[in-house]
């Protein structure tokens, strides 16, 4: 006999439109063709019945715990536990190891699936490298960030990295399609929803096939009822309430830098709008408005330089406002900065040149300081045996050409640290600088070039 359902209980309708949507099969896998496509290596390790141990990662929404909940359906022959990084202890690591023996002993398999595999201590990831290493357990380790720095390495060699790419639009387009066709059915009556809605649901998305479907639950409940069997429908109006309600918050690691990357590097090269583009993808994200400030400032120190000085003026000044002001006002200072170093003159000469430096000091070159140069009372305690011309100081500016020609850094082994370039306000610091090396001695050093540009 059938039994009753529960007053509160909805059955499947009551849960999340993504979860509803969850795949059955392997072919109702969206995305990643290089893993799930007619020639997917995972696709083919499921062909065989064989799951290596592996950690699955990439953004959230692309299809690792749709993968993950598939897989008892599709390997039978193997038991499956599920533990969370942040709560599971070295004691129920133990446990699993355990179960992973007795299932081994008796010719079966163990999979153990750790959700946020990356937040695990270097103890906790230790317990498991017998296990990992014996097959005792088959590890299946997923993660919304880059979990290379994370994993130990004795756990990363045992294990196999299988990336998940943000979802393309073609992907996003089929999901829509499916969930349009879910809703429809389970409402009996047609939904529909306009060009301009479909295409704002995939853009807003961002490659997440679980936040596509989300929103698109979140406009259909917000969309006005039709008289019955006309359906409802869904127009950028629901689709845009929906967004403007839920904001546009990224949490994971890997887009907090991916960002702040693609905004620093459109600053870099002189485009304005794309700059702004992240900029407010950031603030709109609930980036720290401050953090954006300190890039900005490292940026006009390390990118601009001596070709526009007043830069760095402007990111101290564009920080210290935001410190006061915060947001929503402070995205103005951001905005006007932005800008202004965007379209400011770009060198990297002061920063390669105590790279430069660092580069000999570090290598060994380490000269005493010449003795004219030498504070007074160490020259005081020299004056007896040194002769008078060795500890006389030559003041620059009672010098005719107001520079002396005495040798400041005997030996320097790989000619000059500071290397002008033709840039803005550089220009001038140059003919200042070649006019000045023409009469210290050590003008005929020879000059190296600019080393390769850093990434």
């Amino acid at each position: 006999m059938k039994r009753p359902r529960s007053l509160f209980d909805r059955g499947e309708e009551g849960m999340p439109l993504p979860y509803r949507l969850r795949p059955s099969t392997m072919d109702e896998m969206v995305g990643q063709e290089t893993l799930f496509g007619k020639d997917g290596i995972l696709r083919h390790f499921i062909l065989q019945g064989r799951l290596p141990s592996m950690v699955l990662f990439g953004p959230p929404g692309t299809g690792k715990s749709g993968f993950m909940r598939l897989l008892p359906s599709l390997l039978p022959e193997y038991s499956f536990s599920s533990i969370n990084a942040t709560t599971a202890g070295v004691a129920e690591l133990r446990k699993e190891l355990l179960k992973g023996a007795e299932r081994q002993w008796s010719g079966g398999r163990h999979v153990v699936v750790v959700d946020e595999i990356h937040t695990w201590s270097k103890s906790q990831q230790e317990v498991l490298l017998d296990g990992v290493e014996s097959g005792q357990i088959t590890l299946l380790g997923l993660s919304n960030i880059t979990p290379y720095a994370a994993l130990i390495p004795p756990l990363a060699s045992r294990v196999l990295l299988f990336p998940f790419q943000p979802l393309d639009e073609n992907a996003l387009k089929i999901l829509l399609d499916r969930g349009i066709a879910r809703l429809s059915s389970e409402n009996g009556e047609p939904l529909r929803v306009d060009e301009e809605a479909s295409s704002l649901l995939i853009r807003f998305a961002g490659g997440d096939g679980r936040r596509l479907l989300s929103t698109l639950e979140g406009a259909f409940l917000a969309a006005p009822g039709t008289e019955k069997g006309r359906g409802r429908g869904i127009s950028s109006r629901e689709v845009l309430a929906v967004l403007q309600s839920a904001g546009q918050y990224y949490g994971d690691k890997d887009t907090h830098y991916d960002f702040i990357s693609a905004f620093i590097k459109s600053v870099r090269n002189y485009d304005p709008d794309a700059a702004l583009h992240w900029l407010a993808r950031m603030i709109e994200g609930g980036e720290d408005p401050l953090y954006i400030a300190r890039r900005l400032v490292v940026l006009a120190a390390e990118d601009i330089g001596l070709a526009d000085p007043h830069a760095l003026t402007q990111a101290v000044s564009c920080h210290t406002a935001i410190s006061q002001i915060g947001l929503p006002e402070g995205r103005i200072p951001l905005a006007l900065t932005t800008v202004y170093l965007a379209l400011s003159p770009k060198s990297t000469s002061a920063y390669r040149a105590i790279d430069r430096a660092l580069a000999d000091v570090r290598g060994g070159f380490t000269p005493p300081v010449p003795v004219f140069l030498r504070d007074r009372t160490s020259k005081r305690g020299l004056s007896s045996t040194t002769p008078e011309d060795m500890l006389l100081y030559q003041y620059p500016p009672d010098m005719p050409d107001g520079v002396s020609d005495q040798e400041y850094l005997p030996g320097a082994p790989s000619g000059p640290y500071y290397v002008p370039e033709e840039r803005g306000r550089e220009r001038e610091l140059k003919d200042r600088l070649e006019a000045v090396r023409k009469i210290r001695p050590d003008h005929t050093r020879k000059e190296s070039g600019p080393p390769e540009a850093g990434s």
